[in-house]
């Protein structure tokens, strides 16, 4: 019996060797799981924040212009706005991030080198010349005070406010990384843009930060008639109103496309001028040539205004057409360009036929392109060029193709210059630069 007892009581042993082992088993399993884990939300979940973190950046970007935009108009002499220059700044700011679905991390104002601001108009800087927001005056809390005239970028020699710093956040929901505990991250980006006085025209030596694109819009709404005609209403674009710019059959008075060298280039020239910035300088007001009027039917031209989407670009504005009449070509000298009735046009020729136009551009319109993680925009991109879009494109104007996007502001623009003079305000020569 007692030797029975024995033998039975050898498998015990056994039995729990096998239970420690599966327990083993169990714990490496669940390790290796975890590995496995955090490999796809390592490629799947960082995949989803650095696409997010260019819109978050054009978003900052699009928010910094906007305030920048009202620092301009404050410089041009524009009536102060019934909220104040500093509740107009803020409220610019707060609504393009608003449009962009971003979160309000900061917003600053600093001189024309980017360089942030105290209250008192000093530069808010650490010893290592590095930023100090700590100390620096919030956008809403009052315009800093100011009495610098001259800014001296290199030296860090600071200016009067000038320009807007802005820093967004989104925050961005995960789709593995949840599972190990990270249910989301928060991609942030910060932008700075600066007003100034320009000489002004807008050359594409300015680069991106003049962005100027070969398309020009009607200064007033235009719908299209039952033939497709362009139909001026009279009526100016509003700011920050989401518009579905109707692109009409080839006609005077509808948005035009701008061929720069006047070489024939067709579509294809017209997306490499969006893509690479190739304009004369374009004094305000003057004369341009438009080659073709109307929607141009190119994926060439749509592909390159997409890779725009989100962005705040420069478009000129026209308000007279000009027919290529045998009395020659439009003077765009002063004053002639600024006195009616003709203004600069050949008598005979003002408000000609025909596809191949002169258009006066009296202004720029700063124009943000629609992208589809833009809650205002619907879901639509910024351009509608080719084939037949009516679906999307008529609101009961007949288009079939548009350009989407809302104005942020208009005002003459282009390349800005450090400085506390060199415009007038009854003239508004001043612009908005984004400089990092």
């Amino acid at each position: 019996m007692r030797r029975a007892l024995l033998r039975l009581g050898r498998p015990v042993a056994a039995y729990r060797g096998h239970r420690d082992e599966s327990g083993q088993a169990i714990v490496i399993f669940a390790g290796a799981l975890i590995a496995i884990l955090a490999v796809l939300a390592l490629v799947i979940d960082t995949g989803n924040v650095w696409a997010n973190q260019r819109m978050v950046q054009n978003g900052s970007d699009a928010a910094a212009e906007a305030g920048a935009v009202v620092l301009a108009e404050r410089l041009a002499g524009v009536s102060t706005p019934a909220l104040g220059w500093d509740a107009t700044v803020d409220a610019q700011v707060t609504s393009l991030l608003n449009a962009n679905g971003l979160t309000r991390v900061g917003a600053y104002y600093t001189d024309i080198c980017g360089i942030p601001l105290t209250s008192t108009g000093q530069k808010s800087l650490n010893g290592d010349g590095s930023q100090n927001l700590a100390t620096a005056a919030a956008v809403g809390h009052g315009i800093p005070t100011s009495t610098a005239v001259t800014p001296d970028c290199p030296n860090q020699i600071v200016g009067p406010p000038a320009g807007v710093l802005v820093i967004g956040r989104k925050d961005v929901g995960t789709y593995v990384a949840r599972v190990i505990g990270i249910n989301s991250f928060s991609p942030t980006t910060q932008a700075t843009a600066v007003s100034g006085w320009i000489t002004g025209f807008c050359p594409a030596s300015a680069g991106a930060s003049c962005t100027l694109l070969p398309v020009t819009i009607p200064v007033n709404i235009t719908s299209c008639d039952g033939s497709g005609d362009a139909v001026n209403t009279g009526t100016p674009w509003a700011k920050f109103t989401v518009y579905k710019v109707p692109l009409c059959k080839n006609s005077p008075g509808n948005v035009g496309w701008l061929d720069w060298d006047g070489g024939g280039g067709g579509s294809s020239e017209v997306a490499d001028s969006i893509d690479h910035p190739n304009n004369p300088p374009i004094d305000l007001p003057s004369w341009q040539q438009v080659a073709e009027a109307g929607n141009p039917n190119s994926s060439q031209i749509e592909d390159a205004l997409r890779r725009r989407d989100g962005q705040v670009v420069l478009i000129p504005q026209f308000d007279l057409t000009c027919g290529m009449g045998p009395h020659g070509s439009p003077d765009s000298t002063k004053p002639a360009v600024e006195t009616g009735p003709n203004f600069g046009c050949p008598p005979g020729d003002l408000g000609g036929n025909g596809t191949n136009q002169w258009y006066r551009f009296p202004s720029f319109a700063s124009f943000l392109l629609c992208i589809p993680s833009n809650p205002a925009c619907g879901g639509l991109h910024g351009s509608y060029t080719n084939g037949n879009n009516k679906p999307i494109c008529d609101t009961g104007n007949g288009a079939t193709g548009c350009v989407v996007g809302a104005f942020v502001d208009f005002i003459t623009t282009g390349t800005v210059t450090a400085g506390s003079g060199g415009g007038t305000g009854g003239t508004k020569n001043v612009g908005v630069q984004l400089i990092r």
